[in-house]
């Protein structure tokens, strides 16, 4: 295989020709190697009627191998999901939830992982910590802990700070006492080379529309095979068994016992097509040289941004931070900045009067010092 360069990947996102595009933490751009996937699929389907079953899930299975080296899990452990959400509320409804528990989360997550909590489980006892808390430490969660503590939900990365917690030690905290342990991976996964085998983890969601460069509407789910027999059948259909053919309709077919049997009917083939593409790229290139560009690119900016008397929510240290800085000028209107911004063709985010600003590996420094220098010209 000929060595994917930074220049070579560069060409397969067409939104560098236009924009610096720095809102990864939002929207992750695809690149042109996912649409020429998913233009596969459904040229296939116009020209010939369908596109057959074997033949998508050949692409379905591809596609769960490269998830599987992009977590360090093992295949049967990974399934496709809608999103993020639908992850989160297949994990709430398989735990065994009874009277009198309560769960841990966070107070200001992200809302996909706050709301399924609250609508669903309005009986269990919620118990908080804040982005804040879990900065400086797991003892946090740790000190929440009792006899009914049924789950521990949290997400990896703060979606406004950009801060990077220790789930290692929650995770292991959480095996030895018995409680399920869910995580909202979509602020990491593609910034932050990380083995989730060892996390202690026992449900891993995540959407591929972020940094994992894939499209809308396609999302991962891993789950820790050592508790499926603890949890309660949910989100199950027809798909969720055996299927060889389809001639043999009425025969009762068996029960997958893999992640794979949450993935309850037909598939969104045309995002998976795409995933499988967004994937490829990330592991050509290497994880562990992705995470060592986005390490590089938000230290530079990090460092111009402090130079320029920013005021800087998201933590110095490499360990507690992935690929989010967020910064603001406490005497302006941030989301007046960030429109001027994207009018000169620089696209970041503006959450809670705050800039977000997220670039990818196949950004560059230069793409950096642009932007840092736009920004002081709009935010004097």
């Amino acid at each position: 295989m000929r060595e994917l360069t930074l220049e070579k990947v560069r060409r397969l996102f067409p939104v560098t020709r236009r924009r610096v595009y720095f809102n990864h933490a939002g929207t992750g751009p695809l690149p042109s190697t996912a649409v020429r996937a998913m233009h596969g699929f459904i040229r296939k389907a116009v020209q010939e009627g369908c596109v057959a079953y074997s033949e998508a899930e050949a692409v379905v299975e591809n596609t769960r191998l490269m998830t599987a080296r992009l977590l360090g899990v093992k295949p049967e452990t990974v399934a496709f999901v809608k999103n993020t959400t639908s992850g989160i509320i297949i994990a709430i409804g398989s735990i065994p939830w009874e009277e009198g528990d309560n769960l841990i989360m966070m107070k200001d997550a992200f809302p996909a992982n706050t709301y399924p909590y609250q609508l669903l489980l309005p009986g269990v006892e919620k118990r908080f910590v804040t982005a804040l808390e879990l900065t400086e430490g797991p003892e946090c969660v740790f000190r929440l802990v009792d006899e009914r503590t049924r789950a521990v939900a949290l997400d990896w990365v703060h979606f406004l700070s950009g801060a990077r917690f220790d789930i290692n030690a929650i995770g292991a905290f959480c095996q030895q006492h018995n409680i399920f342990f869910i995580l909202d991976a979509i602020q990491g996964l593609g910034a932050v080379n990380h083995n989730f085998s060892s996390t202690g983890a026992d449900f891993v969601v995540a959407g591929g529309g972020k940094w994992l460069l894939a499209p809308q509407g396609i999302g991962i789910l891993y789950v820790n095979m050592k508790k499926l027999p603890r949890l309660k059948p949910f989100n199950l259909g027809w798909l969720s068994a055996h299927w060889q053919e389809f001639n043999d309709i009425f025969t009762p077919k068996p029960l997958k016992k893999t992640a794979a049997r949450f993935e309850e009917g037909t598939k969104n083939y045309i995002g998976i097509y795409g995933l499988g593409a967004a994937l490829k790229l990330l592991l050509d290139f290497g994880l562990e040289s992705v995470e060592a560009r986005v390490r590089q690119l938000t230290g530079q900016l990090r460092e111009l941004l402090k130079a320029a008397d920013f005021e800087i929510m998201t933590p110095e240290a490499d360990e507690k931070r992935a690929g989010i800085i967020t910064c603001r000028k406490p005497d302006r209107d941030m989301a007046a900045v960030g429109a001027q911004l994207e009018t000169a063709g620089f696209v970041c985010a503006v959450r809670e009067g705050w800039l977000r600003i997220s670039p990818h590996f196949y950004n560059t420094g230069e793409e950096v010092e642009r932007f840092v220098h736009q920004l002081k010209i709009v935010a004097r």
